[in-house]
């Protein structure tokens, strides 16, 4: 077992698709809740299906991430489920990097450069949030004890070095 406090690491085989559609369409949302296995999540909030996780983004928008492999065919499925609907489903894999972040100190190393209060009781598991970090804008996620990062590719490098500048303190590692 490592002696890091804090573990980082970025998730090479993620796909990433935006959702676009009306929530308050019932065919809409039952069409993609039956492909997904999982109810669309609400505001602030994700939901997790086996290898897929569903971000809410906005009143109307969603990220789906799940394996690259997975990828094509859950886009393909939403395409076809969602088809005559006034609905976007974008395959934007090639655009974000995934990051997870884990271990005991790892609140206290976001809380260095992120503005939005990250104490369990105002983040919990099942959080997310658009924010900033370390002038990188991010979408912060917590799933049960691991925080997820999804970041632009471009500021991707970035991220990871001012991660391991700011997080030296902590011994973090990179895995």
């Amino acid at each position: 077992m490592s002696e890091a406090l804090i573990t980082a690491k970025v998730l090479h085989d993620c796909g990433h698709i935006n959702l676009r559609g009306r929530r308050n369409d019932a065919a809409f949302v039952a069409a993609v809740e039956s492909v997904c296995a999982t109810s669309l999540p609400q505001a602030l909030t994700t939901a997790a299906s086996g290898d897929l996780r569903i971000y809410w983004l906005g009143p109307d928008e969603w990220s789906l991430v799940t394996t690259a492999e997975k990828t094509a065919a859950l886009l393909a499925a939403l395409n076809g489920a969602t088809a005559g609907m006034h609905v976007a489903v974008n395959d934007l894999s090639a655009a974000f990097v995934t990051l997870a972040l884990g271990g005991s100190k790892v609140r206290e190393l976001l809380a260095k450069g992120c503005t939005i209060d990250l104490h369990p009781a105002a983040f919990a598991s099942g959080a997310c949030a658009h924010t900033g970090l370390a002038k990188a804008g991010v979408l912060l996620a917590l799933q049960h004890v691991e925080f997820r990062l999804i970041v632009r590719r471009s500021f991707a490098d970035y991220l990871l070095q001012w991660l391991h500048r700011s997080g030296a303190e902590y011994g973090i590692e990179f895995v």
